[in-house]
């Protein structure tokens, strides 16, 4: 057949065609790199951070009326880099418990504002406001609150420092900073009395924590040495070695326990807590680690805590 230059310009119009064809079904390149916008769902069941800005959080003291207690308490308050300028985002919050007759500056003095600027930068944790109460030193009149109702008159004051912590701190977080107001993104710690006191407050109210690091937690009970805890009938509904043995209030919370090898203080009742929880089979992290019941413990160990929460803790996608 003669091919005709009409013929062969239909061919090479023909074969533009289907080149441009071909060229259009394939994917388009994927746009430039950018944040990923606050998304309106609920926050992702994987804590999800990116970078954050550069500079320091602000540690710093606050205080709040407690309609629990009637009373003007202060609090020390952790805001992560570059809370005042992103102001589209939520954060997890973290609450730690001091120790008994400790303050509410007991955490901030062991350096965990520093520890939380260290770690956030290096990206081994995500940005939390962590929130540090009053509770073990004066206005607990230098016993110790242990974070519970106190027994009623006459056993005890019958002042209210569990209602203080899970009712009026956590709305007054969760009213005035950009937490993230659920369970989920609530974590509860607290060394020695404190850690007694984060395990009572997310067993008696897991619908407000879900996570509990409690470290070398003392295991007060009601044996008479301490009027605030009235007797066993009053205390058990506090107790968390009655509250595990006879409740499932446990259940959906995740929990850590740790304590020094050589902590001959309140180290055999931890262990018993611990072997209590197996025989249970109740989920928990269970870690000794060198040391005594001291600050020099709780603060060696302080970065491995601080990675647990952020690690437990639902965050937000940026």
């Amino acid at each position: 057949m003669k091919v005709t230059f009409a013929h062969f310009a239909l061919v090479v119009f023909g074969l533009i065609v289907l080149g441009c064809s071909v060229q259009s079904s394939a994917p388009p390149s994927p746009p430039a790199s950018r944040s990923m916008p606050i998304s309106t769902a609920p926050p992702t069941a994987v804590p999800t951070w990116v970078s954050v800005a550069f500079g320091n959080g602000e540690c710093s003291d606050q205080t709040l009326f407690s309609v629990a207690l009637g009373e003007q308490l202060s609090f020390s308050l952790y805001l992560p880099p570059g809370y005042r300028d992103e102001v589209q985002y939520r954060y997890p919050t973290l609450y730690l418990l001091s120790g008994g007759g400790g303050n509410y500056k007991e955490w901030v003095q062991d350096g965990v504002c520093a520890q939380m600027d260290t770690l956030i930068h290096s990206g081994r944790i995500q940005p939390l406001i962590v929130v540090m109460p009053s509770g073990n030193d004066n206005p607990a009149v230098g016993t110790g609150s242990y974070w519970f109702n106190h027994a009623p008159p006459p056993m005890s004051d019958g002042k209210r420092w569990g209602d203080y912590i899970w009712d009026d701190l956590v709305t007054y977080v969760d009213s005035k900073y950009r937490s993230l107001p659920q369970r989920q993104s609530r974590a509860i710690g607290g060394l020695s009395a404190g850690g007694q006191g984060a395990l009572t407050q997310a067993l008696t109210h897991p619908e407000v924590f879900s996570i509990i690091g409690a470290h070398s937690p003392s295991f007060r009970r009601a044996d008479g040495s301490m009027s605030d805890f009235g007797d066993p009938a009053y205390y058990n509904q506090y107790d968390p070695i009655w509250l595990v043995q006879n409740t499932e209030t446990w259940r959906g919370i995740s929990m850590w326990l740790d304590d020094g090898e050589s902590d001959t203080q309140w180290g055999s009742a931890i262990r018993d807590y611990h072997d209590l929880l197996t025989s249970l089979d109740i989920p928990h992290v269970w870690h000794t680690f060198p040391g005594t019941h001291e600050p020099a413990y709780w603060q060696t160990n302080m970065p491995g805590y601080l990675e647990w929460y952020s690690s437990e803790l639902v965050g937000q996608w940026r």
